[in-house]
Formats: C-alpha cells, structure tokens, sequence
C-alpha cells in the first residue's frame, strides 16, 4: 500500500487518517463541499469535494468512488463505519479494480450482511438465537398472526440502529410495516425487513475480535452497549462490570466461532443480547470498525485501525490470545445534536463557539477544531469523549469531569442528558440494560435548579469584565434569569467579592476568567462556568445546561424579546428544523381530524411524522415530497 482512499467524513475519517499516515501511508478523503472546514479536509495529502447532494450521488456511488482512486493513483479504500462500510459491492468493485479493500472479504461481507444468513450460520455453529422471520412486506405480513409478540424489526440489511422499532400487537406491526419498509429501502437499498423476538430486560454486550489471512483469530473482550435511545448507542464501557466471568468467556468462545466458521478476516465486531438470566443470544456481526473501538483500544492499548490496515495488506497477527492485556476501565461518551426533551430531535444548525477539554484529561475523537455549520444530511453525532482509569468509578468521574469540559455552544446537545445518567444511581451500579433511559426518561431529561449558582456566576463575570474598565467598586446590578428580574449588591475586599442577592450574602474568591471559562471558590468547593456574551445577553452554560442572563444595565435599555412563533401556530405549520419532506398527505381543501398524519420530514436521518393540531380543513399546501425546508418556513395552513 502506498496510498488510501477514505469515502467518508468526521471523526472517523480522521482516525483512518492518522493511522494511515502513522503507518506511512499517504491519503485522499472524499468529502461533500458542505465539509470544506472540517478536520478530514485540512489533515489529509489529498481532498476530492463532491457536490452537494444525495448519497446516492456521493457517498453511497461506487463507480465514482473507483473512478476517484483511479484518477488520484489510490491502491486501497478504507471506509471506515457508515455509508459503504459493509458492502460486499464496494469490496467486490475493489476486487475487480485491483484496489485493496480494508476490511473482510466479498463473502464474508455478503454472508454477515443479511441477517437472516448471519443467523443461519450462527445456529449452525450451535450458537443461541432468538426467533426470528425476514422477508419483504407481504410475506411478514402473512407471518402477522402466528408472530409472539413483542417483535422488534429492523431492515434486513441495516445496521446503526436506524430504521427499528418494537410492535407490541399484531396491529401495531400492521400500522408500522410499510413505513419502515420505505425507510429499509431509502436508508439500505433493500426493502426487506427482518423481525425478531424482542427481549424487553436485556443488556447489550459486544466482542471485538481480529483476525488474519492464516486463520489465527483473537477476541480482545468485550463491550458493554446497553445505553441507548432510539436503539442507537450513546455510552459505551470496556469491560463490561458486573458480568459473571463465565458468561464472558461463552461470548468470547461463540465469537471465535463465528469468525473461524466464516473463514473471516480483518477487525470485526459480534453483538449478543444478555438476558436476566445469563442466558445470551447472538444479535449480528459488524464487519467494519465500530464507533466504539475505541473505548477497546484504551483498555487494551492494541490500535485496532492500524491492524485493519496490516490483516489487508496480508501481515499475520502477531498477537497471542494470552497476551492481550485488560487494564482498567474506558467510557466512551458520544455527544449529538439532538434535543433529549423533544423526544431526541436532532438538532442541526451553526456552533457559536467550541471548547475542549484538556488533552491530559480525555480522548477527544471529533470532526472539526472551529465553529461551523452542524448540516442537517448528515448524521447528529458531533464528537466522542473517551476516558480511561485505573477502574470504573474513576473512569465515570473522568467522563463526568471531561464532559462538563467539552463546550459546544449556540447547538442544542445531549451532553445535559448523558451527564445525568452518568450520575444515576442505577449507571454506578452498573445495573442497567437496553430499555434504561426509556424507563428513566423523566429524570434523565430534568434539570437541577442551580438559579442562585448561576446568579453568583454571573455577577463574578461581569464584575470582573468590568472592574478595570470602569470602576473598582461596582455597587448595584440588574438582570433577568429564567424570566425573573433580580438585583444584587456586590462589593470587593482584596480577592474577595461579596455579593448580596436576595437578603442572602455569598462570598466568591480566587475568580479567575480565561477563554470564556470562569472558576471561583464558593464554601471550599470550586465552580466551573463558560461564559459567552451577544449584545444585552450572557449564557452561562454549567454542567452543560444553558442559562440566558438578560443584563438591564451598561447595555441598550432592556426590552423583552418578542415572542418567536412556535411550530404550531393557530392555522399554520412552521418546519421546526432543516429537513427534507419526504411524504406530503394532504392536498388544498382536503378535510382532516386531529391525528392525522399529514407530513413527514427528515433531518439528521431522523423521520418526524406531522400529524394534525386539531380538526380542519387545509387551506394551502407549501412543499411537495423531496423539497428541503429552512427553519421556520410555513409548510400548511389551515383554513
């Protein structure tokens, strides 16, 4: 190899890239023109910008990938996750077109790629399964009746956790079938579906294995990748706690098995499901690098890329199953545009301004160092923090510690959401399984009130923006928090301030303000806070929860905002996001009752189904199927 070609974006395309040029390797990554700022494009030897436009066209658009390493004197294809990672018609492209795919085999590819072929192999090896049924609409349809409910299903060739959803009854799975059909066949290019029995208390537990073109094949532990919502991961462990050694070691064996029946090789990941009575249930093979490869990596201290790229150029292992270290314990946190009180809507738009933590205190795996637009197509994870200590209470401190540190301000995120469940009695007992955030939703989506801390926070930044450009003693102070208007006292005493808020006196020292970051000491225990101001307005962002201060004095007399129409106004609609309209209802004059739906639009790779406010009847219809829609324009009206 002296050349690789990475047809894919963000994070991952940067790990690829840093490997590649570890190994000596140069690089091209194809990036949409929408990434001209990102990291992939200012790290790499080459860059190759496709226009704007569906996947089908870029990404996803095999022959203009090898027409691309071609034309740029590429001999390898690295595609990381996503997008073409485990298509068998890349690599049998590859194949044809003297180029090295890194990562398995065309059969291999083939063979774990369908689930339900995947699964042949499986009960054939003697490895425990779930029930399960596969075929196009129709024939699951036919199955309807003689199904147990509840089914999970899932497109037959998918894979991320996109396009899934539990039926509880057979009307249910009625209900949902086609639409997920459409999805299979948008999101996978098939519109097969695969349904299987659904275990409601379950953990998710994952073995990464290598292996090489001699045979030898290694497990280097497992996973712990029960915290999920929308069947997507969001925080991953290595190892899994409290999981029995001997279960363990029957994952690790039907792993191996799976990988020595197949032939396969190259990095590979095997999902199983845990009961609550230890009894486990091969789930799928990954057959690509996983997003939480990395949380392995850290524990182990073995670059799982690197060795993608020495098993595809036909170097044997060199590890021995008895040397694989196990030190410690990694968290993996990854933090998405997405707002966890709206039911997880992503949430795209431009960052004002990023913050990282400190380099000694994390892993940062992220796709851009600057602010930029977040853009709706793609998917909403923005960046992955992974820590690693000498065990798991102090890897969850870490994790905590990092995640308050990490500052991506002006895009709503899940950081708030994922602080909380870190700090959830059930997470440190390491008790949880797949359906926790559903069952702990309410308390995972609430927010502390630390109205008082911000108060404080608040006052000792503006008081020490403004000592030394105006005066030494600043008396008096005027500011809205959460709509309440409040005023305080606030006086100086060496490196003391005293600040009088509400007939209650706080004492701040050490107050130190550096790069939108403020700390101070409060009763023994120090503070952190990021601070970033726009005209008459700070937010405060603590603990990654954002709060709007409205400064009445120094600034432009104080006037109240207007009111932003909301997304359901009276007789329209607004597009609450960016998205694309993928399925229009309804028609001008057409009569609708409250439910119904009338729109589906997508954002993020996320569908959100418009259904009618109320009873009515459409006066005007805005947008037709495939139209992409800015935030805020009027898509209906009702009469």
């Amino acid at each position: 190899m002296r050349k690789v070609l990475i047809p894919n974006r963000g994070e991952i395309a940067v790990r690829i890239i840093k490997a590649a040029h570890e190994l000596e390797l140069s690089t091209l990554v194809l990036l949409s023109e929408l990434e001209k700022d990102t990291l992939p494009a200012q790290l790499s030897d080459e860059v190759h910008f496709f226009k704007d436009g569906p996947f089908e066209d870029n990404y996803l658009n095999i022959p203009l990938i090898i027409e691309l390493a071609k034309q740029y004197d590429a001999d390898s294809i690295h595609p990381g996750y996503g997008f073409l990672s485990e298509s068998h018609l890349l690599a049998k492209a590859c194949l044809a077109n003297k180029l090295i795919f890194i990562g398995p085999s065309v059969i291999n590819l083939q063979q774990m790629g369908d689930k339900q072929v995947a699964r042949t192999i499986a009960r054939e090896a003697g490895i425990p399964l779930t029930q399960s049924w596969q075929g196009k609409l129709q024939t699951i349809l036919s199955e309807a009746d003689s199904l147990s409910y509840p089914v999970l299903v899932k497109a037959a060739m998918g894979g991320g956790g996109k396009g899934m959803q539990v039926c509880n009854s057979k009307d249910d799975l009625v209900l949902q079938l086609p639409i997920l059909s459409k999805q299979a066949q948008r999101y996978f290019g098939d519109d097969r579906l695969y349904v299987e029995q659904y275990i409601a208390k379950a953990r998710h537990i994952e073995v990464q294995v290598l292996a090489d073109h001699t045979g030898k094949t290694i497990h280097l532990y497992e996973r712990e990748c029960s915290i999920q919502r929308r069947f997507q991961k969001i925080i991953e462990e290595a190892p899994a706690h409290n999981l029995p050694d001997a279960i363990k070691q029957r994952l690790y064996a039907d792993a191996l098995k799976i990988c020595q029946t197949i032939g396969y090789k190259s990095a590979g990941t095997i999902e199983f499901l845990v009961d609550e009575k230890g009894q486990h249930y091969f789930l799928e093979m990954n057959t690509r690098i996983q997003v939480e490869h990395c949380v392995t990596e850290e524990v182990t201290g073995i670059d799982l890329v690197k060795w993608q790229f020495l098993i595809a150029n036909q170097k044997p292992l060199t590890l021995q199953q008895e040397d694989v270290p196990l030190l410690g314990h990694a968290i993996e946190l990854r933090i998405c545009a997405e707002d966890p009180n709206n039911n997880f809507q992503p949430k795209p738009g431009k960052i004002q301004a990023l913050l990282l933590p400190k380099s000694n205190e994390a892993r940062i795996e992220i796709g851009f160092l600057e602010a930029i637009e977040i853009h709706s197509q793609f998917d909403p994870m923005l960046a992955k923090i992974i820590v690693h200590a000498s065990n798991r209470d102090k890897a969850v401190e870490k994790a905590l510690k990092a995640n308050h540190q990490l500052i991506i301000q002006g895009l709503k995120t899940n950081a708030g959401f994922i602080n909380n469940i870190l700090k959830h009695k059930t997470f440190s007992k390491a008790a949880v399984d797949t359906r926790f955030c559903e069952n702990n939703l309410d308390e995972l989506t609430s927010n502390n009130d630390h109205s008082s801390l911000i108060a404080m926070a608040y006052l000792a930044y503006r008081h020490k923006k403004l000592q030394n450009r105006f005066w030494r003693q600043l008396q008096q102070f005027r500011f809205s928090l959460s709509a309440k208007e409040l005023s305080a006292s606030v006086s100086q005493h060496g490196e003391e301030i005293s600040i009088l808020l509400q007939n209650q006196t706080y004492d701040l020292n050490g107050i130190t303000l550096s790069n939108h970051t403020l700390e101070f000491t409060y009763k023994q225990q120090v503070h952190q806070f990021y601070c970033f101001e726009e005209d008459d307005k700070v937010e405060i962002i603590h603990q990654n929860n954002s709060n709007i201060v409205t400064v009445h004095d120094w600034l432009p007399p104080y006037k109240p905002a207007e009111n932003k129409e909301s997304t359901f106004n009276g007789n329209k609609y607004l597009a609450p996001i960016p998205s694309q309209v993928m399925k229009v209802n309804i028609e001008n004059g057409q009569k609708v009752k409250k439910g119904d739906l009338l729109l589906v639009l997508e954002a993020m790779k996320t569908e959100n189904h418009i259904k009618a406010w109320k009873d009515g009847t459409i006066k005007a219809v805005y947008i037709a199927a495939g139209q992409q829609v800015k935030l805020n324009q009027t898509l209906l009206k009702y009469q």
